[in-house]
C-alpha cells in the first residue's frame, strides 16, 4: 500500500501507485481543466506528486514534505486519512505553505491549534456531522434503535457524539453495540434480535458481510429500518444484495454530502484503474468518491483564492524561496502563503458552480463548519431529505420509486365480535381471508379499499394481545408479532398504553371506549296475578283486614254510646218519640274502609270520642297507603332487586361478590399502575383472591359470570360488554363506565404506512361507516331479553306488572252486576205477581225503564214492593204515601223492627177505642208539609 501528497506548484511531476492511482489520476484531470487550453492561459500550475509506502513514519514524511517546499511548491494537499502523523501540517505551519487536507481527520485539541494555523480540511467536521445525524434520526421519529459501529475505527466516536450521548440518558431505549473486524458478525447480531431501528457506523467494504449476517435475526425483514452514516455508503453496490436476496425487503437510508447537480465536464465516468503484479487494470466502474469530489473543491478553493491574491498583489505571489531548515531556525516564512490561507478560510461557497459540494465555509481553525447531508435511498440513489446547518430538513419531492408487490400481513386474535371464524366457510372449506368474520375484518377491508393493498390475516398462536415479560424482555402476543417482524399490523380490541407505545406505533383510534362490570341477571320472571300485593307481606294483609273489622265493629260500640252521634230522624218535629244513630255497622265499616282507601265520605262524627277514634285510624289508613304506593314501582320493577353494587367503589367495598379481569390486560394495567385510591383497593383485592379472579380472556370472563349467578363479576371494555350484553339475556352492565380507552391499529415504529392508515379512518368516521359497522357487529336482530329499566329514572309500570289491580276491579264490578241483576230479577218477579202481569211483560217494562238513562225519576203506585222504596229519595217516598191508603203503606222510616210491631199492636187498641196514633199523627204532619 502507498500513500502519496499532492501538491500544486509551478512545476509539476507525476508519479503512479498502487491503490490511490484513481485519486492522482482525479488530481491531475481538475490541473489541467484549471489551466484549460494552453493558447488561453494567464498563468499555468504545474503539479508534482511525491509517492509515500504505508510503512514510512514521521521522518521520511517530514524529508518528502521539506524537499517539496525546497522546491518550491506553494501549497500542498493531503495526504489522507491513511497517514497516522500530522508532520505535514507542523511543517507546512513552519514555513506558511498552505496545508489542505480533503479526508477525515481526527479532532483538534486546544493544544494543537497553534500548530495547525496553516491548515484547512475540506471534510466535514466531525462535531457538526454528529449534530447532523442526530437531528436526522430525530427526523426519522425513531424512540428505541441501536447504534452498531466499528470498534477498531478511533474516528466513530466522534462522528456518533451526539447519539452516543443519547444512551445516557435513554439507557433502555437507546442501544450501543461494537464489532470488530474479525468477529463473528452473528454474535452481535443475535444480541439486538427484534430490533426495528439500527444506525450503522461503517467501511463500506465491511456492509455487504454485515448485512448478510443479520438476515438470519430478522434485522432485514420488510418495515425494519437501517440508516448508514458513512458518507461513501453508495459506493458498495447494495442493489446486488436486495436483488439475490428475496428476503432482503429492509428499508435502508443513507447520508451524503449533496452535490451540485450539474458536473464539471471532466468528471465524465472514466475506468477503475488498479496495479497487480506490475499491471495496470482498468475496469469499466466508475469508483467514484466523496475524495474524487473534496479533492476537485480543494483545487478550485486553493485557484480561486491564488487568483484573487494575485490581482491584489501581482508583484508578491512569485514562487515562495523558503527551505525548511531555515523556517526551523527562525528564518521568516512565505507571508503570502498566510494571507492565501486567510483567503480560503473567508471563502463561501454558497450556491457557487465552481465546487461540487455545497455551501463551503470554514471556521477560524480551519474546520469546514457548513455543509448540506443528503439523505437518500442507496439502492437506487433517490434523495429523500436535505439537511442543512441551521438542524432544518427539507422533503424532497421525487417521484415514488417502484416497489415489489407487498401482501400486508396482518396480526389478530380470535375473539367475537372483532375476529372470528365463519362457520359457513369452514363447513365449505375455504381459506384464507374468505374464512373470517367480524368487526376488524370489515375494517380493514374498508382501509384496503381506501389505500389499494392486499393483506392476509395471522391469527397470534397464544391468543394474547401483548404483554412484556419482565425476565426476558420479551412481548408476547400481537405486540411480539409486529417487534419480531411477523406482522405488519395488529389489529383487534387492542387498547393504546403507554407501554405498548415505546414497543410499537399506533394509528389515530377507530373507536373511543371504558371499562365497565358485567354482572349477573336474573332471568325475568312473569309477575304472578297477585304482583300489586307483593309491597306488604302476607301477614300484613291478614292483619290490616282484622284490623278494618275490629275498628267498625269497635266504632259501633263507641258510636252507640256517645249521646251526641243520636239524632232527630225529623228534624222539623221538636218532639220526636224516637232518635236515630247513623252508625250503624254498614255505615262505620264503609267508613273505615273509605278512610284506608283515602276516599271521602257523606258521614262524619260528632262526639270528641269518635272523632278521637276516627281521627287515630285516619293516621293508620294514611301510613299504610303511603307505604304501599311507595313501595309498589319497587316491588313491580326488577331493576331495585339486583342488589346494591352501583359502581367500582361499591364492588371494592364488599367481600361477598368476587370480580376479575383479563390478566396483563389494559384493565389489568390500568388498576395496575393508577395511584387513585379505589383503584389500588380493587387491584389488591383481585390479587389476594384465591382461586385467582383473572381470565385469560374476555369469554373465560363472561362464562364465569353466568356459572356463579351473581357471585362473581367481571371488569372489561363496555364495547365487549355491550357484545355479550345483546348476545346473553342473562347479564347486565352495572355502573357508569371509566378509564377512557382507546382502540387502535398497530404498526412498526417508523412504518411510512401509518400516516395512510390514520387517514383512510379518519374518512371512514367522517362518511359514518364506522358506526354503521358498529350497529352491524353489535347489535342482535334477534334479541328477545327483557329490557331492563334505567335504575336512575322513574320506571314505566307495564300492564304486566299491574293486571292483578285490573283483574281484581273486573271481578269485583261482576260481583256487584250479578247480585244487582239477581235482585232485579226478584224485583221484576214481584211487580208481576202485584200487577198480575206475566214474568217477560214485567221485565220488559222494568228494562225499558232502567235503558232510559236521562230519566231520572221513578213514580210510586200502590203496591210498589219494598226493595224499590228502599232506593227511592225521601220526597218521592212523602209523596207516595200521600197518595197511598194506609193499608197498602209498607215501610215507615226511622223505626225498626221491634217498634213497628210494638205501633202495630198500639194501633189495633187505639182504633178501637177511637183515638188516633202517633203514627197516624206523623203521617198527617207529613202531609202537610208535602202540601205546603
Amino acid at each position: 500500500m502507498w500513500h502519496r501528497i499532492l501538491v500544486l506548484s509551478c512545476m509539476w511531476s507525476a508519479f503512479f501507485y498502487d491503490d490511490e492511482l484513481e485519486l492522482e489520476k482525479e488530481f491531475l484531470e481538475v490541473i489541467n481543466a484549471i489551466n484549460g487550453p494552453e493558447s488561453e492561459q494567464t498563468m499555468r500550475f504545474f503539479p508534482l506528486i511525491k509517492r509515500l509506502k504505508p510503512e514510512d513514519g514521521s521522518v521520511t514524511m517530514q524529508e518528502q514534505a521539506c524537499d517539496l517546499v525546497d522546491n518550491g511548491v506553494a501549497a500542498i494537499f493531503g495526504p489522507s486519512s491513511k497517514a497516522a502523523s500530522d508532520i505535514i501540517a507542523l511543517v507546512c505551519n513552519n514555513t506558511g505553505i498552505p496545508h489542505i487536507e480533503f479526508d477525515v481527520a481526527d479532532e483538534e485539541h486546544l493544544e494543537e491549534r497553534p500548530n495547525h494555523q496553516m491548515t484547512l480540511n475540506l471534510y466535514p467536521s466531525q462535531v457538526i456531522l454528529s449534530k447532523a445525524y442526530a437531528d436526522i434520526v430525530q427526523n426519522f421519529g425513531w424512540r428505541k434503535f441501536t447504534i452498531v459501529y466499528d470498534g477498531d475505527d478511533v474516528k466513530a466516536a466522534a462522528r456518533l457524539q451526539d447519539l452516543l450521548q443519547l444512551r445516557e440518558v435513554h439507557n433502555e431505549v437507546v442501544r450501543v453495540r461494537k464489532f470488530h473486524k474479525d468477529d463473528d458478525y452473528r454474535v452481535m447480531w443475535k444480541s439486538i434480535r427484534g430490533e426495528r431501528r439500527v444506525v450503522l457506523d461503517c467501511a463500506p467494504g465491511m456492509l455487504v458481510e454485515l448485512l448478510n449476517a443479520s438476515s438470519e435475526f430478522g434485522l432485514t425483514g420488510q418495515f425494519n429500518h437501517i440508516f448508514l452514516t458513512n458518507l461513501d455508503t453508495y459506493t458498495d453496490h447494495l442493489e446486488e444484495l436486495s436483488a439475490d436476496n428475496e428476503t432482503f425487503a429492509v428499508n435502508i437510508t443513507a447520508a451524503r454530502l449533496l452535490l451540485n447537480p450539474d458536473p464539471p465536464p471532466y468528471s465524465q465516468p472514466y475506468g477503475y484503474v488498479i496495479q497487480k503484479d506490475d499491471i495496470v487494470y482498468e475496469s469499466n466502474e466508475s469508483p467514484r468518491t466523496l475524495l474524487h469530489d473534496l479533492i476537485h473543491d480543494a483545487l478550485h478553493l486553493f485557484e480561486q483564492s491564488w487568483r484573487n491574491a494575485s490581482f491584489f498583489y501581482p508583484d508578491r505571489m512569485a514562487v515562495p524561496r523558503i527551505t525548511c531548515d531555515f523556517a526551523s531556525s527562525g528564518g521568516r516564512t512565505w507571508a503570502m502563503g498566510r494571507y492565501l490561507t486567510r483567503l480560503m478560510k473567508g471563502t463561501s461557497g454558497v450556491n457557487s458552480t465552481n465546487f461540487r459540494t455545497t455551501s463551503l465555509q470554514f471556521d477560524e481553525d480551519g474546520q469546514r463548519i457548513t455543509f448540506n447531508i443528503e439523505v437518500y435511498d442507496p439502492l437506487d440513489g433517490i434523495g429523500i431529505a436535505v439537511w442543512d446547518p441551521r438542524g432544518q430538513i427539507t422533503q424532497l419531492n421525487v417521484d415514488a420509486k417502484v416497489q415489489k408487490k407487498i401482501i400486508y400481513r396482518v396480526a389478530t386474535r380470535i375473539g367475537p365480535p372483532y375476529f372470528s371464524y365463519n362457520d359457513t366457510a369452514v363447513e365449505l372449506n375455504m381459506t384464507g381471508n374468505a374464512q373470517y368474520q367480524g368487526y376488524a375484518v370489515d375494517l380493514i377491508d374498508a382501509i384496503a379499499q381506501e389505500m389499494g393493498f392486499e393483506y392476509q390475516f395471522i391469527p397470534v398462536a397464544d391468543q394474547q394481545y401483548g404483554k412484556l415479560d419482565k425476565d426476558t424482555k420479551q412481548w408476547n402476543g400481537i405486540i411480539g408479532e409486529i417487534i419480531n417482524n411477523d406482522a405488519h399490523m395488529g389489529i383487534c380490541d387492542l387498547t393504546i398504553t403507554q407501554a405498548r407505545k415505546t414497543a410499537v406505533d399506533f394509528t389515530v383510534p377507530f373507536m373511543q371506549l371504558g371499562v365497565s362490570i358485567l354482572a349477573y341477571k336474573s332471568p325475568h320472571v312473569e309477575k304472578p296475578l297477585d304482583a300489586y300485593l307483593a309491597p306488604f307481606g302476607g301477614e300484613v294483609w291478614i292483619w290490616i283486614l282484622i284490623s278494618v273489622f275490629v275498628v267498625t265493629f269497635l266504632k259501633t260500640i263507641v258510636a252507640r254510646i256517645a249521646k251526641m252521634e243520636w239524632e232527630n230522624p225529623h228534624p222539623c218535629n221538636r218532639d220526636p218519640e224516637v232518635l236515630e244513630n247513623s252508625w250503624d255497622i254498614h255505615n262505620t265499616g264503609w267508613l273505615t274502609v273509605a278512610s284506608i282507601m283515602t276516599a271521602g265520605c257523606d258521614i262524619l262524627p260528632r262526639s270528641p270520642q269518635v272523632r278521637m277514634f276516627e281521627a287515630t285510624w285516619w293516621i293508620f289508613a294514611i301510613i299504610i297507603a303511603n307505604s304501599y304506593t311507595a313501595n309498589l314501582a319497587a316491588f313491580l320493577t326488577s331493576s331495585k332487586m339486583e342488589g346494591s353494587i352501583a359502581n367500582l367503589k361499591d364492588l371494592s367495598g364488599q367481600k361477598k361478590v368476587k370480580f376479575g379481569t383479563i390478566y396483563g390486560g389494559s384493565t389489568y394495567n390500568l388498576l395496575a399502575d393508577s395511584n387513585e385510591t379505589v383503584y389500588r383497593l380493587a387491584f389488591n383485592l383481585m390479587n389476594n383472591d384465591d382461586p385467582s379472579a383473572y381470565t385469560k380472556d374476555n369469554l373465560e370472563g363472561v362464562e364465569r359470570v353466568q356459572k356463579n349467578r351473581g357471585d362473581y363479576m367481571f371488569l372489561m371494555e363496555t364495547t365487549t360488554l355491550e357484545y355479550h350484553r345483546e348476545l346473553h339475556c342473562d347479564l347486565r352492565s352495572v355502573g357508569e363506565k371509566f378509564g377512557e380507552k382507546h382502540y387502535a391499529i398497530a404498526v412498526p415504529f417508523g412504518a411510512e404506512y401509518r400516516s395512510n392508515l390514520s387517514v383512510a379512518i379518519l374518512r371512514l368516521s367522517e362518511r359514518g361507516h364506522l358506526y354503521d359497522l358498529k350497529q352491524k357487529w353489535w347489535k342482535n336482530p334477534n334479541a328477545s331479553c327483557f329490557e331492563e329499566p334505567d335504575p336512575d329514572a322513574t320506571p314505566d309500570m307495564t300492564f304486566e306488572e299491574l293486571r292483578g289491580i285490573f283483574y281484581t276491579l273486573y271481578v269485583g264490578i261482576l260481583i256487584a252486576f250479578l247480585i244487582g241483576i239477581t235482585e232485579f230479577l226478584v224485583y221484576v218477579q214481584q211487580v208481576a205477581l202485584e200487577e198480575r202481569l206475566t214474568f217477560k211483560a214485567a221485565f220488559n217494562k222494568e228494562i225499558r225503564f232502567v235503558l232510559c238513562v236521562w230519566n231520572n225519576k221513578k213514580p210510586i203506585v200502590a203496591g210498589t214492593p219494598v226493595s224499590s222504596l228502599r232506593t227511592t229519595p225521601r220526597r218521592s217516598i212523602d209523596k207516595s204515601l200521600e197518595r197511598t191508603p194506609k193499608s197498602n203503606r209498607r215501610i215507615v222510616i226511622g223505626r225498626s223492627s221491634e217498634e213497628m210491631r210494638e205501633m202495630a199492636q198500639g194501633s189495633g187498641s187505639g182504633s178501637g177505642s177511637g183515638s188516633s196514633s202517633p203514627i197516624n199523627d206523623n203521617t198527617k204532619a207529613k202531609q202537610q208539609e208535602a202540601r205546603v
